[in-house]
């Protein structure tokens, strides 16, 4: 088997690049799908890992073939550059797991840069190291790979595989209990590449693991390659079916949209029906009763008749007030962005706040879910009103974006901030805005600033609907399960 290997050393190179080329291009194509979940969102991470494993692997392959055809200096500086490829690659794998964990937000910069500057340290030391001990190229490629491997490659296993556990539970709170052993199956396959990540290292001047590869070899005679390339395999296969979620995703929106549609249609024929059948009825019998009421005006009960009449007016009126309130027309981008311009203007002009709204993407923005406009402009209204409480005199940017698969709406302030600490988790109006963003399918982020508070509310749209699906007259929020 030793024999076998060693003779196909470059087709299990290769493969082992191509596995995770392959991983890396699944979770691209599906980048531009909006998804609710943190575990989606986070996966252009490991798309981006994937992407430099791949080609820093295939490195093994092409600088090999290339020293016939090129001088030294330039294969060194090719192996330089496959040393920084393969050390960023394992940054991204940090960036990776930060992101999994769902973080504070300034905490989650804070490690990014601690995990940046590790990088670059391992980088720095392993140059200056290099250049005292007279390393070759090839020994500061392989030293450099086998530190950031130990620092940053299981780190970044480890943690993505703890945020993919506890990803279990979004996924169950979103009816995705089918997918939930996937994501339970990716935390396994990312602790045991942590594992022979930090055990098996190649020969070099710096070799901190327990053993190296070529005497993994010799002992079991499978490369190191082919563990990782089939670690690799199972990983985009678990992928593969984590990437379902935008299908459920899309299914729950199709869904919803149904729904929508039915309740729009009994919307209309309720408010038919109050117009041509109650409201008529209660027109006669107060015609009838006025009839009766102006056979005498001395009569006592005339008078009482009349107001009869004047009460059933007003249930008329009423009524009437309802079904325009059914009738509501959907909402647009263009309606959302004035409804939280006029919004801003009143609280500029009544309040001490100074507030800017400015809003892009009007023209690129995907179906509107129903009630996203009231929805936002009560999360607006409350945003601003704890600015005006709590922030002081202050300035205020609100910022609304459309796109064609999200509508985010960002609000900051540089006061002493918008909610207080102890509101975070008791502050009713922060609930509500919770759940207003809960309802549109979207979610609400709280990030303390230095000065102020910004608040964040994102909200998925569909924009993959199936072409043979008739434009909608009304579109819907996603309800959560």
């Amino acid at each position: 088997m030793q024999q076998f290997f060693s003779q196909n050393q470059t087709i299990v190179v290769f493969a082992h690049g191509l596995v995770f080329f392959s991983l890396g291009l699944a979770v691209w194509l599906q980048r531009r799908r909006a998804s609710r979940l943190v575990l989606t969102n986070a996966l252009i991470w490991l798309a981006a890992f994937a992407t430099a494993e791949a080609f820093a692997t295939w490195g093994n392959v092409f600088i090999p073939i290339q020293q016939s055809y090129m001088n030294a200096t330039l294969i060194s500086g090719l192996e330089i550059l496959q040393g920084l490829l393969e050390a960023a690659a394992y940054l991204l794998m940090v960036q990776f797991g930060l992101r999994l964990l769902e973080l504070d937000r300034g905490l989650r910069r804070w490690l990014t840069a601690g995990s940046i500057g590790l990088w670059g340290l391992i980088i720095g030391a392993g140059m200056a190291v290099g250049h005292a001990q007279h390393w070759t190229a090839i020994e500061w490629e392989h030293s450099v790979d086998n530190v950031a491997a130990l620092c940053l490659l299981v780190t970044g296993c480890v943690l993505a595989a703890i945020g993919m556990w506890r990803q279990r539970g979004a996924l169950s709170a979103a009816g995705m209990t089918g997918i939930r052993p996937y994501a339970a199956a990716t935390a396994a396959v990312l602790s045991f590449y942590a594992l022979i990540s930090a055990v098996i290292v190649v020969g070099a001047p710096w070799a901190p693991g327990v053993i190296t590869q070529e005497h993994w070899l010799s002992v079991t005679g499978i490369p190191v390659d082919v563990v990782q390339g089939l670690a690799g395999l199972v990983l985009c296969v678990l992928a593969a079916k984590l990437l379902e979620i935008f299908e459920f995703e899309a299914k729950q929106r199709v869904d919803a949209l149904e729904r929508s549609r039915a309740i729009a249609e009994e919307r209309a024929r309720f408010g038919r029906d109050l117009h041509d059948g109650t409201i008529q009825s209660i027109y006669a019998a107060a015609l009838r009763l006025e009839a009766i009421a102006l056979r005498s005006d001395d009569d006592p009960m005339c008078a009482e008749v009349r107001g009869v009449v004047g009460d059933l007016n007003h249930v008329t009126d009423d009524i009437r007030s309802y079904i325009t309130d059914l009738a509501e027309a959907p909402d647009t981008a263009s309606g959302i962005a004035d409804r939280l311009r006029e919004l801003g203007a009143e609280f500029d002009a009544e309040s001490q706040l100074r507030v800017r709204v400015q809003v892009v993407g009007i023209a690129a923005s995907g179906p509107i879910p129903q009630g996203a406009g009231k929805h936002l402009t009560q999360i607006l209204r409350e945003a601003l009103s704890n600015a005006a409480r709590h922030a002081g005199r202050c300035s205020v940017d609100v910022r609304l974006a459309f796109a064609t698969d999200e509508i985010e709406l960002v609000v900051s302030d540089n006061g002493s901030g918008i909610v207080p600490e102890d509101d975070l988790s008791t502050g009713l109006g922060l609930r509500n805005m919770h759940e207003r963003a809960r309802r549109m399918g979207g979610r609400l982020e709280v990030t303390s600033l230095s000065p102020g508070t910004r608040i964040t509310v994102s909200i998925p749209l569909d924009s993959d609907l199936p072409d043979s699906a008739p434009l909608p007259q009304y579109s819907s929020a996603k309800v959560m399960p």
